[in-house]
């Protein structure tokens, strides 16, 4: 009978090798599902030889990004029309200490690391273009997601963006230095002891010193401001404004009241003749958060307010900021809303004046007729907020693209690929234990 002792390996051979096929089939079917799928406008990468900045507009609203996101140094963008920063992005973990961009033209949500934990607006900055977003210490490159590390004088300890130049050349910073002391009551709080103000030429890497400033009296957003042509600028220490040359002589100054600011990045009028101030009025009998905001315009070279019609007050707000102007004229601002039961603080609170923010949003203001929204965001999404100023001045808006929920897409690619080796892993195993069975029933008795 020695044929029929033929067959019978040769039967177990063919059975052991159809389950080996099965078996890597199903391996390979599995990988293939849980692989990540194709490139969408959220995760493709871009070229960074190509082309410059793309046109930018605003979105209309901008959400929560997902936890996962891809960061802007695995998957950069060519330009961002808006950076916006909150604490309460995700149940799983904070999101303090992250700035989310969206990305032009798709709306593809990205993000950055901010070893800070500061607000976007007041110390993460875009500049002008959208290209490169400024932060405590650095400058980022979003195309590349390249890194340049600020200049930083000896013995500060933080180098804060403060203002970028209309052509996006020059940054002007302001270097702070100060520790903890002791109050009576045995608690630490932050004094600041040292506030430079100075501008950084981005091409050289050069720091120029302009002016040092009232320690503890700057406040992120609403002190420094470049004139449309770049050649003047506009600062605040203490409650005196100084109008300068950038690295140059001093023009003009002025005293302001207390409560009064300069509006934000976009206080120069667009044609230069005027600087606009922001001013608190802790009041009135009815309203919900007794804290109104007027803008004002002034004249730079004397202070005192120039003729035309005022801009509406605004009621019920932690804070009032002027991002720019549109094409028609409006003023393009920020404004901030308070928590429900918020006390009512203003530019001196201990924690900075946003630190009870709710919600942001950004509308344009005009001396007649309610406010038009550009943009708006959900409660507690974007509690600190920027737009580059040419999203402004297109005057173009589009209905924003919000993030999907669940997963994002860089935690989904990595949970895809571990997922995938575990599954070849465990299947590998199956066809090792199924190949050594074998084996042992082959082997002849003893």
């Amino acid at each position: 009978m020695p044929s029929e002792k033929r067959a019978v390996p040769t039967r177990r051979a063919g059975r052991a090798g159809g389950r080996f096929r099965v078996a890597v089939s199903v391996v390979a079917a599995l990988t293939l599902a849980l692989a990540p799928g194709p490139a969408t406008a959220a995760d493709r990468r871009i070229d960074p030889a190509a082309g410059g900045p793309p046109a930018l507009s605003l979105p209309d609203r901008v959400g929560a990004p997902q936890w996962g996101s891809w960061s802007v140094r695995r998957r950069p963008v060519t330009a961002a029309s808006v950076v916006f920063t909150g604490e309460n992005w995700w149940d799983a973990s904070t999101s303090t200490g992250t700035a989310a961009v969206v990305g032009a033209p798709d709306d593809a949500y990205r993000l950055l690391d901010d070893p800070w934990g500061t607000d976007a607006g007041q110390e993460i900055l875009l500049s002008p273009d959208g290209a490169r977003l400024a932060l405590p210490g650095q400058v980022v490159e979003l195309r590349t997601g390249r890194r340049t590390v600020l200049p930083r004088l000896d013995g500060i300890r933080v180098v804060q963006p403060a203002a970028w130049s209309p052509d996006g050349g020059t940054l002007a910073v302001i270097q702070h230095d100060g520790g903890s002391v002791r109050r009576p009551d045995g608690s630490e709080t932050y004094r600041e002891t040292r506030a430079t103000l100075g501008l950084v030429d981005l091409a050289s890497g050069r720091f120029t010193s302009v002016a040092e400033l009232a320690p503890d009296t700057s406040v992120p957003g609403w002190s420094v401001a470049f004139a449309p042509d770049g050649r003047t600028l506009a600062y605040q220490t203490g409650q005196q404004i100084v109008v300068a040359d950038p690295g140059g002589p001093v023009r003009s100054r002025f005293p302001v009241p207390a409560g009064t600011r300069i509006a934000g990045k976009g206080a120069w009028t667009p044609d230069g003749a005027g600087l606009t101030l922001v001013t608190q009025r802790r009041c009135c009998a009815g309203d919900g958060y007794r804290s109104r905001w007027q803008l004002q315009v002034v004249d730079p070279a004397t202070g005192g307010e120039r003729a035309g019609p005022r801009l509406p007050e605004q009621a019920g707000l932690l804070a009032l900021r002027l991002l720019g102007w549109t094409p028609d004229g409006a003023a393009a601002v920020a404004r901030y809303r308070p928590w429900p039961g918020e006390a009512v603080v203003g530019f001196d609170a201990e924690y900075g004046i946003t630190d009870g923010v709710w919600q942001t949003d950004v509308v344009a203001l005009s001396p007649a007729g309610p406010p038009r929204t550009l943009l708006t965001s959900g409660e507690r999404v974007a509690e600190g907020i920027d737009v580059a100023d040419h999203a402004l001045a297109g005057n173009l808006t589009h209905p924003g693209r919000l993030p999907a929920g669940g997963l994002g897409p860089q935690y989904r690619a990595y949970l895809g690929v571990g997922l995938s080796v575990l599954v070849a892993v465990a299947g590998l195993g199956v066809l090792g234990a199924a190949w050594i069975l074998r084996r042992r029933r082959r082997r002849p008795a003893d």
